[in-house]
């Protein structure tokens, strides 16, 4: 296990910071969003990840959280990567963007871990090495190494997933708390642990209540916190709601609307992000449909509530990075990619589109 996903880490992280070296040295460079400018004397190889989000996670780090209402700002962003950032970087003397980064890795290779351990649990060791790779090369699998929470999202989901496939309610509990300390969308985690629990009970409603289901309300505890902590601080406690609906436009939308917005944007303005995460959003369907038959149950509605929980905020965009840390995407690929010359092609056509993107990413451009 350990030699496997070292083989997929080591790999996919060499290969992207050679094309982030591509795009810092011979794409043109954009700086937007720098809300928190960095020294000159940053080298290239930490610059390169400070992009768009990143910002944010950084004055929360240095500065804690600030609220203006009706602006953008940065109680918008969930608190436990920050909050890592935070100590960490204050081990270091200061060196927030290093910390950051660390912060990243060691969840990324930590999520590898638990994701290796619960594929080969359920499926075996060629589909769960499979699963591995293709999300380590993935194309928008950059933003494991970037100052963004999809590492440590990743980490808290999966490890959730891991405990609760065993049964051990305290440990999966735990770590949803975590989740959604980390990001409101860690919720959603909420469906299919319950249906995960209820099925192994065989849903009878005798053996299904019982004190572990306890367990499962610790799962929106994070989010409660974090509310907690915004009405001490703010008298608001859904001052993140509130910020992306006035600061970002993400309102309770229905889905079609989505869809006809995002692609007035690509026919009316020319906005090719359109396309992008458009085929994510197909991908995730696609794999959804398939996952019927192929995965646990379980697994089918985490990347149901996954896919639409974000098309319910308006828009497609981003979704080619929502869906990075959907990791039973993965697994349906990994299951139809069994023969070498299918498994060769897939990998030959993301490792394409990752270099593009990351290149793209490292020169500022805006990519999810």
């Amino acid at each position: 296990m350990l030699r496997s996903v070292a083989r997929s880490l080591t790999l996919s992280r060499a290969l992207i910071v050679s094309f982030a070296a591509v795009g810092y040295f011979f794409f043109p460079q954009i700086h937007e969003g720098m809300s928190v400018p960095l020294s000159s004397t940053v080298p290239w190889f930490l610059s390169a990840w400070y992009h768009w989000d990143a910002n944010w996670y950084m004055s929360i780090a240095q500065h804690g959280y600030g609220w203006v209402a009706g602006q953008q700002s940065n109680v918008a962003f969930f608190p436990l990567y920050p909050w890592l950032m935070h100590v960490l970087g204050w081990i270091l003397t200061g060196n927030y963007l290093l910390a950051g980064m660390l912060v990243s890795l060691f969840c990324l290779v930590s999520g590898f871990l638990f994701l290796y351990r619960l594929v080969r649990s359920d499926f075996n060791e060629s589909i769960a090495r499979r699963t591995i790779w293709l999300l380590a090369i993935f194309p928008t699998s950059f933003f494991f190494n970037a100052i963004f929470t999809e590492s440590l999202f990743l980490l808290t989901s999966v490890a959730c997933f891991y405990y609760g496939r065993r049964g051990r309610w305290a440990a999966a509990g735990a770590w949803g708390l975590l989740a959604s300390l980390t990001r409101i969308s860690g919720l959603l985690l909420l469906v299919p642990l319950a249906f995960e629990f209820l099925s192994q009970r065989n849903f009878s409603p005798r053996r299904s209540l019982r004190p572990a289901l306890l367990w499962l309300a610790l799962v929106p505890a994070g989010a409660a916190v974090y509310s907690a902590y915004l009405y001490t601080g703010f008298g608001q406690p859904f001052a993140f709601a509130e910020t992306q609906a006035s600061g970002w436009g993400h309102v309770i939308t229905p889905i079609w609307h989505s869809f006809g917005q995002d692609f007035h944007y690509l026919f009316g303005q020319g906005e090719l992000w359109v396309i992008w995460d458009a085929a994510a959003t197909l991908l995730m369907a696609v794999s959804i449909l398939l996952g019927f038959k192929k995965l646990p149950f379980s697994y089918t509605l985490y990347t149901l509530v996954s896919l639409l929980f974000p098309l319910a905020g308006g828009t497609m965009k981003s979704m080619s990075r929502y869906m990075l840390v959907v990791f039973p995407v993965f697994i349906v690929l990994a299951i139809i990619s069994r023969h070498k010359p299918v498994y060769w092609a897939i990998s030959a056509c993301l490792l394409i589109l990752l270099a593009v993107s990351t290149a793209a990413f490292a020169a500022g451009r805006w990519i999810a």
